[in-house]
């Protein structure tokens, strides 16, 4: 389950505030009942938010990185923004979104100051948005009762589902052909490799180890295979921000790389048993196209 650092380098080296209530576009930004203190000196001068004094973040259903919690939020991503907000003086607001609306909610809505949920960085999505620098990659992860970590053995395994709109579909069903089948989310997906009705699966690395976790199945990072893209290119996961907002854009950034450097985003991947391999090192964390 745990991946080699020799593996995913590999992979990487051929290379997504009392409670109060705010209306956002239809979408509610409740305070997790975070307190400044009024002697608080930020990392950061003069940063501008959208409410003063408060980060406002942008926030999914999708473990380990992002999950709500009433008017608070959980997960990876949601443990290194509080620790940002802590460190600049800012509260924290948390705005329910989804992977279709959540770049519009920063780019044409400008109703949030970030968005969190493990973002891939993309140059489509960087015409849209800014990036802080990188912090960790992810891969696809193979989900089978035996262990299966390569595409070849997925090619004698049975039956292999997928959930859509990842960029190994195209590589992945041209390999396996009628063997490979789409699922609207891990849910659906999980259900039918419980009960047998496909006999392994792939989905986000790390959403994987979570989604796995209470099961007998074993979640490998895919090696690599000149066939399927992501395997010999891992993305690199960054928040999104306003491209307009700079300042704030290199303050997390600096934040973020001070944090890879002291061991801090090392911690948080162990933290959800997501192996080091994962951290995307100083010299790949640039996001700029």
């Amino acid at each position: 389950m745990t991946a080699t650092r020799t593996t995913i380098r590999t992979i990487s080296a051929a290379a997504a505030l009392g409670l109060a209530t705010v209306a956002l576009a239809g979408c509610a930004a409740s305070t997790a009942g975070s307190t400044v203190a009024e002697d608080c000196t930020p990392a950061h001068e003069g940063l501008t938010t959208y409410t003063d004094g408060v980060l406002t973040i942008g926030v999914p259903e999708n473990l380990p990185y992002t999950k709500t919690e009433g008017t608070d939020a959980s997960g990876l991503e949601i443990d290194l923004i509080k620790q940002i907000a802590e460190a600049e003086c800012l509260g924290v607001a948390f705005v329910p979104i989804t992977y279709g609306n959540g770049i519009p909610m920063i780019s044409e809505q400008k109703k949030t100051d970030l968005i969190a949920g493990g973002w891939y960085v993309t140059e489509a999505r960087a015409e849209q948005v800014g990036f802080t620098t990188a912090t960790f990659y992810d891969t696809m992860g193979i989900i089978s009762a035996d262990g299966a970590s390569t595409v070849e053995e997925l090619e004698t395994i049975g039956d292999v589902g997928s959930g859509a709109g990842f960029s190994w579909e195209a590589d992945m069903g041209a390999v396996l052909g009628d063997h490979f089948k789409s699922y609207p989310g891990t849910i659906e997906m999980k259900q039918d490799l419980q009960n047998g009705r496909i006999q392994a699966a792939l989905d986000g690395y790390a959403v994987a180890v979570a989604a796995y976790a209470d099961t007998e199945f074993t979640v490998e990072p895919a090696e690599v295979d000149d066939r399927v893209a992501i395997t010999t290119e891992m993305p690199r996961i960054a928040f999104p921000i306003a491209k307009e907002n700079t300042e704030l854009i290199a303050a997390i950034s600096a934040l973020i790389d001070e944090y890879r450097e002291d061991g801090t985003l090392a911690d948080l991947l162990a933290d959800y048993d997501l192996p080091v391999d994962l951290l995307v090192p100083a010299d790949e964390s640039s996001t700029e196209f």
